[in-house]
């Protein structure tokens, strides 16, 4: 009996530090500086006006010498701006080749494309760990400018990514009343195996702690992931991403989105992105009287967490474009 009496203040011990850790981490999390995104919009005048800045954002990427050449922003025009134009913001450690495909497809649809690319992506020594100093602050800023150029490029603006790209693509239908359609593609709010409500604590903790390397395959390294783009990433750089979408989340919840039609596409079989997270969003913009569509893909066939790029080891893009150029280009 006493070995019994002894062993349950032994669980309960452990349990309580449990707790207690638990409860110190959720402060903890409060603690890290808020992002406060906002808005700035310069909009491109006419289509000229948009070929300039493309051309002088262009020129700059072109003039670096560190930057590999499939990466170079891109542009796929009809020589006149149409009735709709769309951006596509690639996803972390990608670049702008991750969406060419893709950007092809619309084309073809009728669309001017713009595929910019994000900060600190795109280099060409891929091993380099380019993302350690990527901030939210830094995604942010960097979100005005291509949905500028879009103005000039078509009467309506759809903005659309990946991942990275879809927490901006998210930011864009919160802050941006010129856009047309704002549709966030497996946004990264939170990880798959971890419950929403400890969201913050993993960002704080990504953050909080020394930085460290991860690899998309530990065992295959810099063999692995689309040519294109780096085979891992910086785990601050995780941590600003969450941040990122926390902040985003948090502004959703006072203020209703300003684009005028919402869509969220999320994936059954993703093991990276928290569904709960996303599904969350919709119900936060649903709350202040907006219309959201939402997509899920189905279990099977299976898609990876990159179902865009046509050089994943993954890539399953015959299932994935015809819905996804469906989804984003049909009526409103």
């Amino acid at each position: 009996m006493k070995i019994l009496k002894r062993l349950l203040r032994i669980i309960l011990g452990i349990v309580g530090v449990l707790l207690v850790l638990v409860l110190g981490l959720v402060v903890w999390s409060w603690t890290f500086p808020a992002v406060r995104p906002v808005s700035n919009p310069h909009p491109a005048a006419d289509y000229a006006d948009a070929m300039s800045r493309y051309q002088q954002t262009l020129q700059a990427d072109q003039s670096r010498n560190d930057l590999d050449p499939v990466c170079l922003p891109v542009l796929l025009s009809h020589g006149h701006k149409t009735a709709r134009a769309i951006v596509l913001l690639h996803g972390l450690t990608a670049c702008p080749s991750q969406f060419r495909q893709l950007g092809q497809a619309l084309f073809e649809q009728g669309y001017n494309v713009y595929i910019p690319r994000l900060p600190r992506h795109g280099l060409a020594d891929r091993k380099s760990n380019a993302l350690l100093d990527l901030t939210a602050e830094e995604l942010v800023a960097a979100l005005d400018p291509p949905l500028d150029l879009a103005a000039g490029l078509g009467d309506q603006v759809t903005v659309t990514g990946l991942s990275l790209g879809g927490n901006l693509s998210a930011l864009a239908g919160q802050l941006r009343p010129d856009v047309e359609l704002a549709a966030p593609m497996s946004p990264a709010f939170g990880l798959r195996l971890v419950p929403d409500f400890l969201s913050p604590v993993i960002a704080r903790l990504l953050l909080g702690l020394p930085d460290f390397y991860i690899w998309w395959n530990p065992i295959q390294q810099a063999d692995f992931q689309a040519k294109s783009g780096y085979p891992g990433f910086s785990s601050h750089a995780l941590g600003e991403i969450l941040r990122l979408g926390l902040a985003q989340r948090q502004l959703a919840e006072s203020k209703g989105p300003r684009a005028r039609h919402l869509l969220i596409i999320t994936n059954w079989g993703d093991p990276g992105i928290n569904l709960e997270a996303t599904d969350s969003l919709a119900e936060q913009w649903r709350a202040h009287g907006a219309v959201v569509q939402v997509y899920r893909f189905p279990l099977l066939p299976w898609l990876s967490h990159d179902f865009v790029s046509p050089d994943s080891p993954f890539q399953r893009i015959a299932v994935a474009y015809p819905k996804l150029i469906e989804l984003l280009g049909g009526e409103r």
